[in-house]
């Protein structure tokens, strides 16, 4: 060993790291996109390559500077995934907007983000003519197809023309690995949405943690379908770990529908996929429908919210299929937490499984580290009962806000505050009881929106749910469920309550209203709107 320093190579953690494999290694790998008019498109991971390095040359035609911020208002596909990979080799810093957003928000964002180009697809061009005008530091604007989708604005030009006349060459520029990389805007702050911008380092490290055993476990030999939007929180980090492994990619494209999205995950022999728990709803029921099991379905990693134990045994028991939840957030990039049961239950039955660790958020990714906190900030044991607020620190953990902005999330001690609730089991998993705002504080004592929605869940008939607290004189505040009923489903709110009772809450904890509404507000990740329920039903 040498004693006058360290022994091992000091090669920079960067996404050229990840990248390089795609044409060497893994460039027959197939990258499958189904489009948003039902068109499937089949390339390779070589072509990949080589467009991505045409798209690097392209940036530096458009005269984009070193940090820089490139803009995708954009579905899941290749051309995509093309510059999730080509802005940050290049040295510019990727955007991804959410398309679910409004005119106003998204102005709000880029100019935040002093976005300089946006790449677009065709389908989301009369959305940004409505917000171009009010960016005045956007320079140019690339339709993703072979035309500009009759885009009115002058400066739009056609992806394929801009890659066109460029080499499928491009040298890595000389950045260190802490320069960023990426930037994602969270909704789950209060205010204004805040900035969370990504390093390469930090991409690095979470696409390992994504990819490993204790993450997604996402190797060479699978077929992947992140479903959560690419432009939420980095797909979950699944396109970073998949090209970095050399796996099978495939995208889908548009509006989701069960039907079709069934078809692609048959078709394609997917082996892992991920979404919110409202996609594996309705992917149960058509899957019911037409009789069918996914037999290459190896597991479906399920995040955003706590899906119903209703749900992951319906998985379990009609289709084979094992779900894990996975907990993080935009600030952690946002993989920090799966629910892998661990090697001694093996042998449990599989109900004793699912209560010790599927319903859990899990057990933190090697790398990332939790504390729960009580009021005085002091660590709490992990008894299975006392609950306090959760706060995490890690190398892809945000350590502060684009701007400096949000400077109370982040303690004196290096740790990222939550504003989630959580409960340490004594097997070392842990559960988010709550957001700490919609926990309901009912005579001084505490109940979880979360907890009450899962058990509504599980009755027969019931597909959505979500609680809300509501001003009470006497109590402070009460539960209100709302409920969204299959049809013809007999369940009335006798039902409801009953049901709470006999799966073990008290008769104070019961709704004080149960309301039957035909859908429960989503946000623009899929995400229970409980804003808009509290607007609705505010007393």
């Amino acid at each position: 060993m040498d004693e006058h320093g360290p022994s091992m190579m000091d090669v920079p953690l960067d996404t050229w790291l990840l990248f390089r494999g795609a044409s060497r290694h893994h460039h027959t790998t197939e990258i499958v996109s189904r489009l948003p008019d039902g068109t499937v498109h089949r390339t390779t991971m070589g072509e990949f390559s080589s467009r991505a390095q045409q798209l690097m040359g392209a940036l530096d035609t458009l005269g984009v500077g070193p940090g820089e911020r490139i803009a995708t208002l954009a579905w899941n596909s290749f051309r995509h995934l093309e510059a999730y990979f080509a802005v940050p080799c290049a040295g510019r810093v990727l955007h991804t907007l959410n398309v679910r957003l409004s005119p106003e928000e998204l102005a709000f964002i880029m100019n935040d983000a002093d976005d300089r180009v946006v790449l677009v697809d065709p389908d989301f061009v009369p959305l940004l003519e409505q917000v171009a005008p009010h960016v005045p530091g956007l320079r140019h604007v690339v339709v993703l197809g072979a035309d500009t989708a009759g885009a009115t604005m002058t400066d739009a030009v056609p992806y394929e023309e801009l890659l066109g006349p460029e080499s499928d060459h491009y040298e890595r520029p000389d950045f260190d690995e802490r320069t960023p990389c990426g930037l994602c805007y969270t909704s789950g702050t209060t205010g204004r949405p805040k900035g969370v911008v990504y390093t390469h380092r930090s991409t690095y490290l979470h696409a390992l943690g994504v990819s490993s055993g204790a993450g997604m476990s996402i190797g060479p030999g699978d077929s992947v379908l992140p479903q959560v939007p690419m432009f939420h929180a980095n797909a979950w980090g699944m396109a970073h770990a998949a090209v970095g492994v050399g796996a099978k990619l495939v995208f889908y494209a548009g509006a989701f529908e069960p039907d079709p999205f069934a078809e692609l995950l048959s078709a394609e022999r997917v082996t892992v996929t991920a979404g919110v728990p409202t996609v594996w709803i309705g992917l149960a029921d058509a899957l019911a429908a037409r009789g069918e099991r996914l037999p290459s379905l190896r597991h479906i990693v399920s995040g955003g919210s706590q899906p119903p134990r209703s749900l992951i045994e319906r998985y379990a028991d009609d289709f084979g299929i094992r779900i894990i939840q996975a907990w993080g957030m935009t600030e952690t990039s946002p993989l920090a937490s799966t629910a892998w049961p661990q090697h001694r239950m093996a042998e449990w039955p599989e109900d004793a499984t699912t209560s010790a660790a599927r319903t859990q958020a899990g057990l933190p990714i090697p790398g990332v580290e939790i504390s729960i906190r009580d009021v005085k900030n002091e660590e709490i044991a992990f008894d299975g009962e006392t609950m306090g607020a959760l706060h995490v620190r890690g190398p892809w953990v945000a350590g502060s806000y684009h701007h400096g902005q949000g400077e109370e999330s982040f303690t004196d001690d290096g740790w990222f505050h939550t504003g989630d609730m959580a409960i340490g089991s004594k097997d070392g998993y842990f559960v988010i009881a709550d957001r700490s705002k919609d926990l309901i504080k009912s005579g001084g004592e505490w109940i979880s929106s979360v907890d009450m929605e899962a058990a509504i869940m599980a009755i027969p008939g019931v597909s959505e749910a979500a609680v809300i607290a509501i001003p009470d004189p006497k109590w402070v505040e009460r539960p209100l469920a709302c409920l969204v009923i299959a049809d013809g489903a007999p369940v009335g709110a006798d039902d409801v309550r009953a049901h709470l009772e006999a799966s073990g809450f008290a008769r104070w904890q019961l709704p004080a209203r149960i309301e039957f509404i035909e859908e429960v507000p989503k946000t623009a990740v899929g995400k229970f709107d409980k804003k808009v329920l509290r607007v609705r039903f505010p007393a």
